[in-house]
């Protein structure tokens, strides 16, 4: 099941580089490890490394990789994108837009949403809606943790899905 999930993975990772909110099918390469796309879908979504599961009438599953997910097949990608966005708050006072972390990349602005979403499951941020925009303030936890130990953040993002 290792073998085929982290192939899943691996094809749900690159999708979501290139559109991040889409559902992807799992079941070609399911297909290609004689494997059930439900059966590894449900091991993925038990691990919490895919979401927005739907299996079709068709036979074919689709749903979205997590922050998770993403880590457990490229932790690098997700320390680079949290040292970036934590970054950005400290340097800003604490506080910033989303977009404006990002520097306006809409391509970036998914998967920011995502680590936004998990950080602020652990306390380290909250997220405040303001004129119709999303801002990302950094909870005196989220200082205390990132001055300590901030490297090793990547290690908890799971423990928020």
């Amino acid at each position: 099941m290792d073998k085929v999930a982290r192939a899943v993975l691996r094809h749900l990772f690159q999708e979501y580089l290139k559109a991040s909110s889409v559902l992807y099918n799992i079941r070609p390469v399911t297909d290609l490890y004689k494997a059930d796309a439900a059966e590894v879908s449900q091991f993925l979504l038990d691990k919490q490394w895919i979401r927005e599961r739907w299996v079709h009438q068709s036979n074919s599953v689709t749903c979205r990789i997590t922050v998770s997910g993403i880590e457990e097949i490229n932790p690098a990608f997700i320390r680079t994108k949290l040292k970036q966005l934590i970054g950005a708050l400290v340097h800003s006072g604490g506080q910033k837009s989303l977009m404006d972390i990002f520097d306006n990349h809409i391509q970036e602005y998914a998967i920011a949403l995502d680590l936004v979403y998990q950080l602020d499951k652990l306390g380290f941020v909250h997220i405040l809606h303001r004129d119709g925009e999303i801002n990302v303030e950094l909870t005196p936890y989220g200082y205390q943790y990132f001055e300590k130990n901030g490297k090793f953040l990547f290690a908890l993002m799971s423990v928020a899905a």
